[in-house]
């Protein structure tokens, strides 16, 4: 073997080819604190994401009333003739119901959510209407108001105008 090759050998035998515990340590310091950083972010997002699907599913609701309320759509359990459809808030269980009216003052449940958790209905009855009414052919609201969400100390107003569209 020639005496280059063999000097070769020698120096890289020699070295230390590992990290030390110090460059170990910073690598694994920025990565703890770059992964902190991207998981509070994920939170937040997250959280502002439920808040936001929230108020998704109600504007849905609102806009399902007030179309089944133009097409008169009558569920099959209401006899008799549809008087319009109304959306409910429970805000003490944090719930929403659309219900069918019918014209014999009877009300049937169409469909009924519930918020997700830590997302509550920011107003009490006696400040905001709680029932939302569509009657049929017109499709528009009996009155107007506004919904307030709140969650993960953020709110959301919601604007019910008198057409029942949800702003």
């Amino acid at each position: 073997m020639p005496l280059f090759y063999i000097k070769i050998i020698k120096s890289l035998s020699s070295r230390n080819l590992g990290f030390t515990l110090i460059e170990l340590l910073i690598v694994i310091g920025a990565s703890a604190v770059i992964s902190v950083v991207g998981v509070s972010a994920f939170v937040t997002y997250s959280q502002s994401q439920a808040l936001n699907s929230a108020s998704s599913d109600i504007i849905s609701l609102f806009n399902l009333a007030r179309s089944r309320a133009y097409s008169q759509i009558k569920p099959s359990s209401c006899s008799g003739s549809l008087a319009g459809y109304r959306i409910s808030l429970d805000t003490t269980n944090a719930q929403y119901s659309l219900e069918a009216v019918c014209s014999s003052s009877a009300t049937f449940v169409v469909l009924n959510k519930k918020l997700p958790s830590n997302i509550i209905f920011l107003d009490s009855p006696a400040t905001n209407p709680t029932t939302y009414s569509f009657p049929v052919l017109t499709g528009g609201v009996h009155s107007g108001g506004t919904i307030r969400l709140k969650g993960y100390g953020k709110e959301k107003t919601l604007t019910v105008d008198s057409q029942g569209n949800v702003k």
